[in-house]
C-alpha cells in the first residue's frame, strides 16, 4: 500500500471567468482531495479522485504547471515554484504503474459504450445550441423566454464538459499507448523520479505529511464489489462529522428559528458561479425514535407522501436493503427549467458514534451520481447536484433513564435531528431569488416532514 501523504495550497483552474483559484489539496490513502480552503476541511472536499487510473502532463511553456488527467476529467494545477511542482509531481508519480507493468489495453483506457453515448449527447447539445442561435439571430426584436436561455446555457456547459472529457480520455489513451519500456524509462529519468525526503522537508510549511488515520463510517456498512460502495463509505463518514460539527458564529448564520427548530446557512458559490449555500438544521421532536424518523426519510415508498415537489420517482437500482439509486422528477417552477435528481441513498445505524446522552444514532446520506443508463426525462430538464444527510439520535428523558427498553413509551423519548444539505441547481439561477426560496421552503419542509412522521407512527408501538 502506498504510504505517500502530502497536503498544501495549489492553484487550480476553475473556468474561463474565474481562472486559477487557490485551493487546499491533500494526497492521502491513495486518493487526492481538494477543498475550498484549509478551514473548510471539516465541511468535506469539493472533489476527490482515487489515484489508480490517471496520467501526469507537464506544460513545456510553464514549468510551474501540471495537469492530472483522469479518464473523464482534467485538473489543471499551477504552483508557486518549480520546486513545489516537483514535490507534488513526485508524490503523484509514486501512484503510477511501475514501468515494467504491462501496457493497459485500449479497452481499459476508453469505455467505447460510454464514448458512443457521449457522441449522441454532443449531437443533441449542438443541435439545441444551433436552434437557439437561429432564433436569436432571426428574432432580435422579440424577447426570448428565460427558460430557453437557461437550457441553452446548460447545453453549452454540458457540451464543453463532454469535449473536455473526450480530450482527457484520448490523452490518457495516448499516454498509456506510449508508456516507456524499462530501458526507455531509465533513459528518460530526469533525476527527480524518486521522492526526495530532504526536498519534502524543505517545503514542509506548504506540503506537510498528514496522519494516515481516517475516521471511517460504522463497520456495519456492507462492503462488496459494487463500485459505489467506496464512495458511499467515504461520503457517509464525511457527513457524520459534518452533521455533528458545531455551528460557530461567524461561520454559520441563523436564518430561521421556530420552537426547537433552528436553521443555519453559509453563503457559498461553486466554481462555475452557481449558488450552493450549505444549510444546516438542528431540530427535536417529541415521542418519536431516531429509527422511526430516519426510516420515513429513507424509504422510497414514503417519499411521495411527504415530498410535494415530486412528479415522479423511480428506484433505478437496489444495491442492498439499505442502499438505493433513485431518479426523481420535480415539479416545474416557472420560469426556470424543470429539475430532476439522480442520487444514491444510504441508510446506516451509527450508534457507535452517538453522543453521550443519546440512546442510538442513525444516518441517511443522499449524493448525486451520473449514470449513462438514466438519461434526462426530456431535453428541457436540468439535473441538480446534491449532498444531503439526516442524522437522528433517540434521547431518553432523565426521568425515564431507569426504565428498561420494553418499558419506554413515546412520552419518555424524543428524537434529535441534524439535517445538512448542499444543492447545486444544475444551471445558473439568480442567487437572491434562490435564497428567498430556500429560506421559505426548507423550514416548511422540516415542519411538514416532522408532522408526517408523527402522524405515521402515532398509532404504532414504539420502535427503538
Amino acid at each position: 500500500m502506498n504510504e505517500i501523504s502530502l497536503n498544501g495550497w495549489v492553484f487550480k483552474y476553475t473556468n474561463f471567468i474565474y481562472g486559477y483559484q487557490e485551493r487546499y489539496f491533500k494526497i492521502e490513502n491513495g486518493s487526492i482531495f481538494y477543498y475550498l480552503s484549509k478551514d473548510n476541511i471539516k465541511d468535506g472536499c469539493r472533489k476527490y479522485r482515487q489515484l489508480n487510473n490517471f496520467a501526469i502532463e507537464v506544460d513545456e511553456n510553464d514549468p510551474c504547471r501540471l495537469d492530472i488527467v483522469f479518464t473523464d476529467d482534467r485538473w489543471c494545477l499551477r504552483f508557486k515554484s518549480v520546486e513545489e511542482m516537483i514535490v507534488f509531481k513526485n508524490a503523484l508519480r509514486s501512484f503510477l504503474p511501475m514501468p515494467h507493468s504491462p501496457v493497459p489495453s485500449r479497452d481499459s483506457s476508453i469505455d467505447m459504450h460510454k464514448l458512443a453515448i457521449m457522441s449522441q449527447n454532443m449531437d443533441a447539445q449542438f443541435e439545441n445550441i444551433s436552434s437557439f442561435l437561429d432564433i436569436f439571430l432571426g428574432n432580435s426584436r422579440e424577447p426570448i423566454n428565460l427558460s430557453i436561455i437557461e437550457q441553452t446555457v446548460d447545453c453549452s456547459r454540458q457540451l464543453e464538459s463532454n469535449l473536455r472529457h473526450l480530450r482527457a480520455m484520448l490523452r490518457l489513451h495516448q499516454v498509456k499507448e506510449s508508456m516507456f519500456s524499462d530501458e526507455e524509462w531509465h533513459d528518460a529519468d530526469d533525476g527527480d523520479i524518486q521522492l526526495d525526503k530532504q526536498m519534502i522537508d524543505k517545503f514542509q510549511q506548504d506540503f506537510t505529511p498528514v496522519s494516515k488515520n481516517m475516521n471511517h463510517a460504522s463497520e456495519t456498512l456492507v462492503v462488496n464489489e459494487h463500485p459505489l460502495y467506496s464512495e458511499i463509505r467515504n461520503v457517509t463518514s464525511e457527513q457524520i462529522r459534518y452533521a455533528k460539527a458545531g455551528v460557530d458564529e461567524g461561520t454559520w448564520e441563523l436564518f430561521c428559528q421556530d420552537g426547537a427548530m433552528k436553521m443555519y446557512k453559509r453563503e457559498m458559490e461553486s466554481d462555475d458561479g452557481c449558488m450552493i449555500d450549505p444549510l444546516k438544521s438542528i431540530h427535536s421532536v417529541e415521542g418519536i425514535s431516531a429509527k422511526e424518523y430516519i426510516t420515513c426519510f429513507f424509504k422510497a415508498e414514503f417519499k411521495p407522501e411527504w415530498d410535494d415537489t415530486l412528479v415522479k420517482l423511480n428506484v433505478v437500482e437496489t444495491l442492498d436493503p439499505t442502499t438505493l439509486v433513485i431518479h426523481q422528477l420535480h415539479k416545474k417552477v416557472w420560469p426556470a427549467a424543470q429539475r430532476e435528481s439522480l442520487f444514491w441513498s444510504h441508510l446506516e445505524e451509527i450508534s457507535d458514534q452517538k453522543e453521550e446522552d443519546a440512546f442510538d444514532a442513525w444516518i441517511v446520506c443522499n449524493h448525486n451520481i451520473d449514470r449513462d443508463d438514466v438519461p434526462l426525462t426530456n431535453s428541457s430538464c436540468v439535473r441538480v447536484g446534491l449532498k444531503i444527510a439526516m442524522l437522528c439520535q433517540t434521547i431518553i428523558k432523565p426521568n425515564a433513564k431507569s426504565k428498561t427498553h420494553d418499558q419506554l413509551t413515546r412520552n419518555d423519548i424524543s428524537v434529535r435531528i441534524f439535517y445538512v444539505a448542499s444543492v447545486h441547481p444544475g444551471g445558473w439561477l439568480p442567487s437572491a431569488a434562490l435564497r428567498q426560496v430556500y429560506k421559505k421552503e426548507y423550514p416548511k419542509f422540516l415542519r411538514r416532514f416532522s408532522a408526517y412522521v408523527e402522524d405515521k407512527v402515532k398509532s404504532r408501538p414504539l420502535d427503538l
